[in-house]
């Protein structure tokens, strides 16, 4: 069994790819309903609130930070508070997943996988230069991969933009990290024409030069095959409440096109 098959059949086994697929599907759907290009909103806008919701919505399905159990039970309205009725019936409760941050940068973890959420534009998952993104996710992406276990990425061979100084990584902090956890990402995007979604899992790879941005990749939803392609899913596009009505549907309106070449949003910057 190769590492990705093992990864996606324990993470199915303890209901994780559920809880993530709920998880994306309500923070998605509520940040594309929100998103209004006449009011002035890009696709910055429709990224950062995609990204925030899907943290929050990570801690609700996993039950952690605000929204542990609590024995009196008022953790409910608190858990419940702000979903849609479609997504307070379908929402399930996963065990076994805690808060696993580095560098503020948020991540999650089950048994030995830690994951961090990551987003880039719709469609172009293959394109992503880890380079160019934080320092936590280079420095995941600089761990040693599966298909050169012993090879490292050394310090100063980041694909830096230019203007940016290097981000140095030690041999000690590679091996460190590589000691507990099996550091993934999980990828999102939302196509803010039509609302679609993609989510995949993967081990990211420090692409310098331009090289394959990923060791290994699935998609998480069921409709894509796992093949981890970027192909648009074959789903309606996602509606939800309308502005200042508290009602579980709205009108699916049609999007202007959007000024911005890059939907991608890291939450922290880190």
């Amino acid at each position: 069994m190769t590492e990705d098959e093992k990864v996606i059949a324990e993470m199915t086994e303890g209901r994780i790819v559920e809880g993530l697929r709920w998880a994306v599907a309500s923070a998605h759907t509520r940040a594309w309903a929100d998103f209004d290009p006449e009011t002035g909103h890009n696709q910055t806008v429709l990224g950062i609130a995609a990204h925030t919701l899907l943290v929050d919505r990570q801690d609700r399905v996993f039950r952690l930070e605000r929204y542990i159990a609590t024995d009196d039970g008022r953790d409910q309205d608190v858990l419940l508070a702000g979903l849609l009725p479609a997504e307070r019936d379908s929402l399930p409760a996963v065990a076994g997943v805690e808060r696993a941050d580095l560098n503020n940068s948020p991540a999650w973890r089950y048994g030995a996988y830690r994951w961090f959420l990551s987003s880039f534009e719709y469609g172009k998952v293959h394109d992503i230069a880890w380079g160019r993104k934080s320092p936590t996710k280079r420095k995941i992406a600089a761990q040693t991969g599966t298909d050169s276990p012993d090879q490292f990425v050394l310090p100063g061979t980041y694909d830096e933009p230019v203007g940016h100084a290097l981000d140095t990584i030690t041999l000690r902090e590679l091996l460190e990290a590589n000691v507990r956890d099996v550091n993934i990402v999980l990828a999102h995007s939302i196509d803010p024409y039509s609302g679609a979604t993609e989510l995949f899992v993967g081990k990211p790879r420090l692409n310098v030069g331009g090289g394959r941005p990923w060791v290994w990749l699935r998609s998480l939803l069921p409709n894509d095959g796992g093949s981890g392609s970027g192909a648009k899913p074959e789903a309606p596009a996602p509606t939800g409440p309308a502005r200042g009505a508290d009602v579980p549907d709205a009108p699916v309106r049609l999007r202007p096109r959007v000024a911005g070449k890059d939907a991608a949003v890291e939450s922290s910057g880190r």
